[in-house]
């Protein structure tokens, strides 16, 4: 009886042993089916992609177009001049630093050889001994302004220099203050804004637009502070203006830009943060009006003079109600903020 069990356990062996778990043409088909999925599944997937990449090509087209025509109608209708390659004007030079007084729009650097003139052009042209090939761009700019942005920008003449500005905006040892001219009449003499700033992931605002938690299409944000102090209420082309004196706090992308579009006072002449409406203005009316930082080489303290004064009828700003001049104690009031109340 025990070796009729055991020879049935070694012929029930044998035959699992022998017994395929799937027939030949069983794992031909499986392989086939698996095959044509996956070629379905990545002509998706490439179409997906180049469809995003025809829609980003697009809208960047779209952007570039948008631009142009925003400088060929300010150009014709009011007094925006290109920029030429003469057009820099120096305001400090030692052995350690440039400060430059940049016009409103142009580059700082381009990659594209249809931007002849840039900022970096500008520089090569008037001081050929500091170009170094080494640098992407050939010189060591400590900070940027938006193309549209005018006022003071710091380059750095050696490495020691650089190395020496970097540190104080590290450890925010720099005072920058910018004036502008806002839309509408801003209540509060001086006001702090907190609000985080990160990408709009919009495809036809990416790598041009910022935006806020206010919106929904926002992406990962990091915080943001402006301090904005009221100068002078008025009227810009017969509608409420404010100029402000602003001094951001942090130094996010479009900050300032941002948070004035927020608070409902678009800065005049900001093509980008009014939906590209706001064409008339010659040009956009924020210009970063004094930098101040304590490098290990030299005190830096440069100020420009105010581009937006009444007296410039260009500007079409005429001045109803004055709150603060642009004095040292002005510039106090807004460092301090609310402590200068409790003096």
């Amino acid at each position: 009886m025990r070796e009729e069990r055991v020879a049935g356990r070694i012929s029930l062996s044998k035959t699992i042993q022998h017994e395929p778990l799937f027939t030949t043409a069983a794992c031909k088909h499986a392989w086939l089916t698996f095959i044509a999925q996956w070629m379905d599944w990545s002509d998706a997937v490439r179409a997906y992609i180049l469809e995003g990449m025809v829609h980003l090509a697009w809208f960047r087209i779209k952007e570039k177009i948008a631009k142009k025509v925003c400088q060929i109608i300010r150009q014709k209708i009011g007094v925006n001049v290109p920029p030429s390659i003469h057009d820099l004007e120096v305001v400090h030079h030692s052995p350690h630093y440039i400060i430059i007084n940049k016009r409103y729009d142009i580059l700082i650097n381009s990659n594209s050889a249809a931007d002849e003139v840039t900022v970096q052009t500008q520089l090569r042209r008037r001081f050929p001994d500091l170009v170094n090939p080494k640098l992407g761009h050939e010189f060591m700019f400590a900070h940027r302004l938006d193309f549209a942005t005018s006022g003071l920008m710091c380059i750095s003449v050696h490495k020691k220099a650089a190395g020496s500005v970097t540190r104080c905006f590290v450890h925010k040892r720099v005072d920058k203050y910018y004036l502008a001219l806002v839309r509408g009449h801003v209540s509060k003499e001086m006001l702090d804004i907190y609000l985080p700033i990160g990408d709009d992931l919009r495809p036809e605002w990416k790598d041009v637009k910022m935006a806020t938690p206010l919106s929904r299409h926002v992406g990962r944000c990091k915080p943001a502070h402006t301090r904005l102090l009221v100068l002078q209420k008025g009227l810009y082309d017969d509608y409420p203006a404010t100029k402000l004196l602003l001094k951001p706090i942090t130094g996010r992308r479009h900050q300032l830009r941002v948070h004035l579009s927020e608070s409902g006072h678009t800065i005049v002449g900001d093509f980008t943060y009014s939906n590209r409406r706001d064409l008339s203005p010659y040009r956009m009316f924020l210009h970063a009006v004094r930098l101040a930082f304590p490098s290990e080489y030299e005190q830096v303290d440069v100020r420009t003079i105010d581009p937006f004064t009444e007296d410039d009828r260009k500007n079409k700003w005429i001045p109803v109600e004055t709150l603060n001049e642009l004095t040292d104690d002005t510039y106090l009031k807004l460092k301090m903020g609310k402590k200068w109340y409790k003096r």
